[in-house]
């Protein structure tokens, strides 16, 4: 086990070593004067940084990186200042000590890093680290989520100050976001927990005299367990607020939209009368944003269209919605959400949606979807297909008589051919524009 643990302090100093190696390596992209004169100032405050990281390891201490979130490093360089100099913040676990886990914050003094600061907490575990100016002083406070072997989370916030610094708040939590809800120039804290009945409880706390208070509370329409994603957005009146997604195990989603009215939180998704339940919808993979870059918010609503005929597989388009402060909801935009060929195409205004049904078919190296305008009787006329080709003769197949393409990747070429029963002004180049390609959403993990 002794042999282990120095391999493992090894490992991680020659990970710290490369971190600043790489940092180093930074410099050599400025103009030839600048790195001369940088370069030794640089080496030698990384050497006094590196120094006293390796004074901790050799005196039992251990790399302890956050396990989740955004930052994830053992040694994080950021300026929590505001000074244009970065201070490097440190993780570790000293086993030993009646308080575990350390947080060591170092400030850059002349060619040497000195020691300024450390955090101390119980916990087993660092689970997620963030930094942020909440109260507009312009130093960034230190928020840690802890996380106890009995998976218990706790979030405790930090200031910035020399020596021993001791938490602002510390509080239960399963999830927590940071926004400036008011419109102060401060951030507040919603942070949802479970309450007695295992529901999902998210507290407001404001900043009063310097300090954070919890001003209000409401239940959420998911559980914690399917918490899924917390959105920052605007509203149309441009005011800030949380969206909060949930998803089931049986794929539906519902969406909260908090908000502050009359100075507490409110739910204004439950509507202008607010008592409206959010519905649950097949979730699609889509979580709220700013669809049609307008700068307000908007949170997707799926629903169904007629089926093709009785054997085919339901199909749904997409409403994009705005909420306003008093709980209106605008509809901006609908699309067809096409996750199984990795498209979406947003629809025009002029398609009857409750007259508008889908066909998909999917036949070797050509995958089909047209969409058709449902009459009476049965009939149908054709609207638009969209073509996903992979097989050899992708190129060629793509151009074959009306069709045209719509965009192509390496191993896929994306197609459409207009109907003949097309009656909205729309010319190839303005089909491209309402097409695109679907995207993963690639995020950092909770915090």
């Amino acid at each position: 086990m002794k042999k282990e643990a120095e391999r493992m302090k090894r490992a991680g100093k020659m990970l710290v070593i490369g971190l600043f190696s790489l940092l180093l390596s930074g410099c050599m992209f400025t103009t030839p004067e600048t790195s001369l004169y940088r370069l030794p100032k640089l080496a030698g405050e990384y050497e006094s940084l590196e120094s006293q990281i390796d004074a901790l390891l050799t005196n039992g201490a251990e790399y302890a990186a956050p396990t989740s979130g955004s930052n994830l490093q053992s040694v994080q360089m950021i300026d929590l200042d505001g000074d244009g100099s970065e201070e490097a913040v440190a993780f570790f676990r000293r086993a030993s000590d009646k308080k575990p886990m350390k947080i060591y914050i170092f400030k850059a003094d002349g060619d040497s890093y000195e020691r300024y600061a450390v955090i101390e907490g119980t916990s087993s575990q660092i689970y997620s680290v963030n930094y942020a100016d909440l109260d507009g002083d312009g130093l960034k406070e230190i928020l840690v989520g802890y996380k106890s072997s009995s998976d218990v989370q706790g979030l405790a916030i930090y200031p910035l100050s020399p020596g021993t610094s001791e938490s602002l708040l510390t509080t239960g939590y399963s999830r927590y976001a940071n926004l400036d809800m008011n419109g102060d120039g401060k951030q507040e804290l919603l942070i949802i927990c479970s309450d007695e009945e295992s529901t999902a409880r998210v507290d407001y706390y404001d900043w009063d005299d310097g300090a954070l208070h919890a001003k209000s509370s409401l239940r959420l329409s998911a559980s914690v367990a399917e918490l899924s994603r917390l959105t920052a957005g605007t509203l149309t009146g441009g005011e800030n607020a949380l969206f909060v997604t949930g998803v089931t195990g049986d794929n539906l989603t519902v969406t909260d939209v908090l908000a502050l009215k009359g100075g507490r939180l409110q739910n204004i998704a439950l509507g202008a009368d607010a008592n409206q339940v959010p519905a649950e919808e097949i979730f699609l993979g889509l979580f709220p944003r700013d669809e049609n870059s307008d700068g307000v918010t908007e949170a997707p609503k799926t629903r169904p269209l007629q089926r093709f005929d009785r054997e085919s597989e339901l199909q749904y388009y997409v409403v994009w919605e705005q909420y306003s402060i008093d709980g209106t909801v605008t509809d901006v935009q609908s699309c067809f959400h096409n996750v199984a060929d990795g498209w979406s195409l947003v629809l025009p205004d002029e398609w009857d949606k409750d007259h508008l049904t889908v066909e998909r078919s999917a036949g070797s190296g050509e995958t089909a979807v047209t969409f058709y305008r449902a009459g009476e009787g049965g009939l149908r006329e054709k609207l638009l297909t969209v073509y996903t080709l992979t097989g050899e003769a992708r190129e060629g197949l793509a151009n074959i008589g009306s069709r045209f393409v719509l965009t192509q990747q390496v191993e896929a070429v994306y197609a459409a051919r207009i109907g003949d029963a097309w009656n909205i002004t729309l010319d190839e180049q303005s089909l491209r524009e309402r097409f695109s390609l679907i995207t993963a959403e690639w995020t950092m993990g909770d915090n």
